[in-house]
């Protein structure tokens, strides 16, 4: 997820099977079907496949680490932002009409990068052309619509829409824990629709991560404290630090609204993400066309989902005739101005907002493009750990004013304690694969590997390495 990761991304799932639009960068990228006529360059036989040589272990160990630390800053910068805008109206603006167009941009800078790479290892369909519709070397079936693969992005830009105004609300450490319940109800939606059967040490990475969320909660359940001494230790459950620094309290129902939201957020992500398991399973198709199209069709979502601030959903209500007037008040809050009074949070943070979403951005392209790195030397498994460790980066950075800004907040004992269970339910969840349900009606099962998949040996022709096939021909 955006605020998340990717645009989507950021929050954790489990590992999906190969050729799932879900790994992301970590998918096979191929050129071609498998007749003569477009034969692809890459061998499917990870036998066969040219992966080139393994770099230094201490290389990969700093690229590695320089992943989840840029990942968890990305993550950082993108609180900041949202305790800047402060209003909800202001981020809904932002996360569902500027942030889809705008992430767009920054997905070209790799992605054309990507595409002449591709070209130079001898990838003769990485063309000019290559992200336009039609492209016959989308999928190793042919040309595949982009309608379809603008669908796979609606569940990520609703779970943006949902968490966007709330995460102004809601600390650091409790965005991540309760982020993980994405897993939960992941897991959920793919064995009622896909029949995907779950293991014992399943079961109890799930129970982990709802303890993980109870522990966070607990004290403010407990004591719900929100004198002074209780607003700086964190058990007062309707407080939050805004990008003023100070300590803010919400109402019962504001309370209740605010994460109630966030965690309903968790529900169109996990459907969209079984989805696109649906959807893509068995189609062989190029991740990095997948992921620009879906990005594209965001843009449409992200306006559809906006009108939703039309209702009482988020509070206030933005009467349909005023939306060009927020559009207006947000940029203006962007810029650093103050619209209307009450809106000083736009002008507390110094650099203005703007400045922190265009490292957000930017951001974004230098993790996604480590993942890439890190895909093809080690695996999807990696960069899932990799994610998990993101998390705990994320919070401990969370508590440092030059990069979280005002809203910087110290981690407190339940904190530490829930990000140490959560972090161990992932770790639970990653020991035996899930056991995939029928596909194509043949009644097979599979177990979903992504270590074993030809998709991280194919991967060593990304980025650099010679394909030595092109010679043998």
């Amino acid at each position: 997820m955006p605020l998340n990761a990717s645009p989507a991304a950021l929050l954790t799932e489990p590992e999906p099977p190969p050729r799932s639009l879900d790994e992301s960068s970590a998918s096979p990228l191929k050129d071609g079907a498998d007749d003569e006529t477009h034969a692809p360059v890459v061998s499917r036989d990870p036998s066969t496949a040219h992966v080139g040589q393994r770099p230094p272990q201490l290389l990969v160990v700093f690229m590695f680490v320089l992943y989840a630390v840029s990942m968890s800053v990305d993550r950082v910068f993108m609180k900041r932002m949202t305790n800047s805008m402060g209003n909800p109206t202001y981020n809904l603006v932002l996360w569902n009409i500027v942030w889809p167009v705008t992430t767009q941009f920054f997905n070209l800078a790799y992605m054309l990068p990507y595409v002449w790479l591709m070209r130079k290892a001898g990838h003769e369909g990485y063309t000019r052309r290559f992200l336009l519709p039609g492209n016959p070397t989308a999928s190793s079936g042919g040309a595949i619509s982009v309608v379809l693969l603008g669908t796979l992005s609606l569940g990520d830009q609703m779970c943006t829409c949902l968490c966007s105004a709330p995460c102004a609300f809601i600390s650091q450490t409790m965005l991540n824990v309760m982020g993980n319940m994405g897993l939960v109800f992941q897991a959920s939606l793919s064995a009622l629709w896909l029949g995907t059967r779950y293991r014992q040490v399943h079961y109890a990475s799930f129970l982990l991560i709802v303890m993980s969320v109870m522990v966070n909660f607990s004290d403010k359940f407990s004591d719900n404290d929100c004198s002074p001494a209780g607003l700086e230790k964190g058990k007062c459950l309707g407080a939050y630090k805004g990008a003023d620094k100070k300590y803010h309290i919400l109402s019962g129902a504001d309370t209740f609204r605010w994460y109630g939201l966030n965690l309903l957020a968790m529900l169109p992500f996990a459907l969209g993400s079984v989805y696109k398991q649906y959807i893509l399973q068995g189609r062989d198709v190029e991740v990095v066309y997948a992921t620009w199209w879906a990005g594209v069709f965001q843009v449409p979502w992200g306006m559809l989902c906006f009108t939703l601030s039309w209702t009482k959903m988020f509070g206030d209500t933005v009467p349909p005739g005023q939306t060009f007037q927020a559009l207006r008040d947000t940029g203006a809050c962007i810029l650093g101005y103050v619209p209307h009074p009450g809106d000083e949070s736009c002008a507390e943070d110094s650099p203005p907002p703007w400045f922190w979403y265009i490292l957000y951005l930017a951001g974004n392209v230098m993790w996604v493009v480590l993942r890439l790195w890190l895909t093809k030397y080690l695996s999807a498994v990696w960069t899932q750990t990799g994610q998990v460790l993101c998390f705990n980066l994320t919070s401990i950075f969370g508590m440092f004013p030059v990069l979280a800004g005002g809203g910087a907040q110290n981690l407190t004992v339940n904190d530490a304690f829930a990000l140490v269970l959560a972090s161990i339910a992932l770790w639970v969840y990653g020991m035996e694969p899930e056991i995939q349900g029928p596909r194509g009606g043949a009644g097979e099962e599979k177990e979903n590997k992504a270590m074993d998949s030809p998709s991280t040996v194919e991967m060593g022709q990304v980025m650099g390495d010679d394909v030595n096939e092109k010679d043998q021909r």
